[in-house]
């Protein structure tokens, strides 16, 4: 098992690109479940990746390392759809933990 406390300080690195999508900052869970189901992270500033926050599945994750969360981030998903500004992001009752306005 491993704290948020130390899995905050990992850096998250996209396998496919090896692009480094910055630190998490947040956990989104499924309130039916208790299941974790999305990795909120500090979006890194520049490049192909220019957001403020940055919203991965919990399914992307390939691997928790000693240093480094690698996960595959262009699975399945567009940029627009990965890239919250932090003002829009929010906690709603849906599944997904973010509201769609």
């Amino acid at each position: 098992m491993i704290s948020f406390n130390e899995l905050k300080k990992k850096e998250i690195l996209d396998i496919s690109t090896g692009t480094n999508l910055g630190k998490p900052t947040d956990l989104i869970f499924n309130r039916k479940s208790g299941r974790i189901t999305k990795l909120i992270a500090s979006g890194k500033k520049g490049g192909f990746l220019s957001c403020d926050t940055v919203e991965i599945q919990y399914s992307d994750i390939v691997k928790i390392g000693d240093d480094a969360i690698l996960v595959e981030f262009n699975k399945h998903l567009s940029d627009e759809k990965k890239c919250l500004p932090c003002k829009d992001a929010c906690f709603d009752e849906k599944e997904d933990g973010f509201c769609d306005d």
